[in-house]
């Protein structure tokens, strides 16, 4: 398997797999919610892994500081995760979404950061770059801005952002599969 292929397969299974997960095993009751937010994890760590092979074939600082932020917000957005399907006390979900939208803000915030990096290279369709900015920095905004009562009355809007974010990363993922061996602008 080729690197650009394993990079892709890493973009869609960062856009697809936790949402399997999530419909697929924790929907339907095939897995409680402690082991379906645990393979979830596991699945989201293809976004840095994505970003991350992506700009060992071109870089600049944009991508290069959109990879650190997209670690620290994952970090703790699985934490917070984490911590949440613990239940190991009544207070262990309170803990857990006080942080969580901290942590998956910021995650967002680094895609977008990435997306602006992306945009200064020739790894992906302007259009593209783009889109990923775009749709990453709504998601951001979305949850970074609103406090936990205002998504608490809004969360109806979280899956569509999602779910954007997800579609590009797909896209992504067929892009760089498809890729030809251009390395520069």
């Amino acid at each position: 398997m080729t690197s650009k292929m394993m990079n892709g397969i890493m973009f869609i299974i960062a856009g697809l797999g936790s949402i399997a997960v999530y419909i697929g095993l924790g929907e339907t009751g095939i897995l409680d919610k402690s082991h379906t937010e645990k393979i979830a994890a596991y699945t989201l760590l293809a976004i840095p892994l994505a970003f991350m092979m992506t700009r060992k074939i071109q870089s600049n600082s944009f991508v290069d500081a959109g990879l650190l932020i997209i670690i620290v917000g994952l970090t703790i957005g699985l934490v917070s995760d984490a911590i949440s399907s613990a239940e190991i006390s009544a207070e262990s979900k309170s803990i857990g979404d006080v942080i969580a939208w901290t942590g998956w803000s910021t995650m967002y915030f680094g895609m977008f950061i990435s997306g602006l990096g992306y945009l200064r290279t020739t790894l992906f369709p302007q259009w593209l770059s783009g889109l990923l900015t775009i749709a990453s920095f709504v998601f951001f905004a979305f949850i970074a801005v609103l406090n936990s009562d205002q998504l608490a009355q809004n969360e109806g809007l979280i899956p569509p952002l999602w779910m954007a974010n997800s579609i590009v990363l797909v896209i992504m993922g067929i892009f760089t599969i498809r890729r030809t061996g251009k390395k520069s602008k």
